[in-house]
């Protein structure tokens, strides 16, 4: 009996096998314009970058066609994306039209790599959008429930981006930490990216060991947005509630 995998292993030699993966991972279809070549290089989005060619004799116009900034649109970060492109533009020597990263004059013979750059400068510009609008979220977060602390118990009992010593002995920084005549509460705003999650996790659960520990408060920037893994890991640490709270729950958190 004949499998399909031992016909692929008598058929495919080391030539044909290569020629096979490499047909995989790039990809090529002919438009009007010119040529457009998918590269494996990955948006943030998981989505294939991709690069119009343009030929004209033996000169080529090679671009990412806007595909970098539909990925940022999407993300409501145009103006981000646009101060993050031009200047990785500079960078590498490409060009910018607040627009697309391209690349006007490109010869024949070093076509292949400048399909390379303008790729990876594409991702490149996505990737620094992306953390830049997520450093953005994180301080609009922090600020609004500040402003509600401050609401809520006055701003003599409210210390912003306080320090304090976990049962580590490391000193963290953490966006509030209220004191009152009844308790001393470290509150960190926390939004539902890995990264702020494993951080506020970290930070949270060393401090909540010490003796005579704070209470440990997670404000969440939107609970419906996290997952229940994420909430249950944040629930071990700390009491969650809502950076959308009114003043009265926020009230609450410190009886």
């Amino acid at each position: 009996m004949v499998t399909t995998a031992s016909l692929l292993t008598n058929t495919l030699t080391p030539s044909n096998f290569a020629d096979k993966i490499v047909g995989e991972l790039v990809q090529a279809r002919r438009i009007d314009r010119g040529v457009v070549v998918t590269t494996p290089v990955l948006f943030p989005s998981g989505s294939h970058v991709s690069v119009l060619v343009s030929f004209s004799g033996d000169r080529c116009l090679v671009s990412d066609d806007g595909a970098a900034y539909a990925e940022a649109d999407m993300m409501g970060a145009g103006e981000i994306f646009r101060r993050a492109a031009r200047s990785i533009a500079d960078e590498t020597g490409l060009r910018f039209n607040n627009f697309e990263i391209f690349e006007a004059d490109a010869r024949l013979d070093i076509l292949p790599g400048i399909i390379a750059i303008v790729a990876d400068a594409a991702k490149r510009a996505v990737h620094v959008t992306a953390e830049r609008l997520a450093r953005k979220l994180d301080l609009d977060l922090k600020t609004s429930i500040v402003d509600k602390l401050i609401d809520a118990f006055g701003s003599a009992h409210v210390s912003v981006n306080a320090a304090i010593s976990g049962a580590s002995t490391h000193t963290w920084t953490v966006d509030a930490l209220v004191r009152t005549e009844h308790a001393e509460i470290a509150i960190e705003a926390v939004s539902p990216s890995p990264i702020s999650v494993s951080s506020a996790y970290m930070k949270l659960d060393d401090i909540r060991r010490l003796d005579s520990a704070p209470r440990t408060v997670a404000a969440l920037k939107g609970r419906e947005s996290f997952g229940a893994d994420q909430l249950l890991i944040l629930g071990r640490t700390s009491r969650l509630i809502d950076a959308k709270a009114d003043w009265r729950e926020l009230e609450r958190i410190a009886a």
